[in-house]
Formats: structure tokens, C-alpha cells, sequence
């Protein structure tokens, strides 16, 4: 993460997950985006589903909206925690 972009709290979270060696999404509510092969992608930290289609899907994040284009897309399981999109 770059600290030209961060605010003082972001900056701040991001030295106190480097200084306990924690992954910053464990402290923070920064998405974690998981890939598994070519057919399942698996997002933390994510606020809510914007768009949804067989071959388009928007999450909304607290760091912005990640798009997830492909073919036969679908939700394969939803948690308060994480969304995983299989297609």
C-alpha cells in the first residue's frame, strides 16, 4: 500500500499491523481478494453487492468497487464476512 494514498489512520493501522507482523486486513477493513484457479474468487472485507449478473459482478468495498467480469457467473456462498463468485 502505497503512503502517498493513505490518510493519517490508514497510515497509522498500516504501521501497527507491520509492528505486531499482522496481515493488514486483519486489523483493518481492507478487502482481501482470493483467487483459486481460473473459476472461483473469494472477497473479504466487502460491504455489499452493487451489480450482479451471468457475467458481471460489483462489489462495494470500504476501498472502492471491485468488478469481476466472466462467463456463467455465480454466487456460491454469501457471509457478513465474505462473498465467493464462482464462473
Amino acid at each position: 500500500m502505497g503512503g502517498l494514498y493513505m490518510g493519517k489512520k490508514e497510515k497509522t493501522i498500516s504501521r501497527v499491523a507491520e509492528a505486531l507482523d499482522l496481515p493488514l486486513d486483519a486489523i483493518s477493513n481492507t478487502p482481501r481478494i482470493e483467487l483459486i484457479g481460473r473459476g472461483k474468487v473469494i472477497c473479504e472485507n466487502f460491504r455489499g453487492i452493487i451489480d450482479y449478473n451471468e457475467n458481471s459482478f460489483k462489489i462495494n468495498t470500504h476501498s472502492g468497487i471491485i468488478k469481476i467480469d466472466g462467463d456463467e457467473l455465480l454466487i456460491a456462498s454469501i457471509t457478513d464476512e465474505e462473498v465467493c463468485v464462482k464462473g
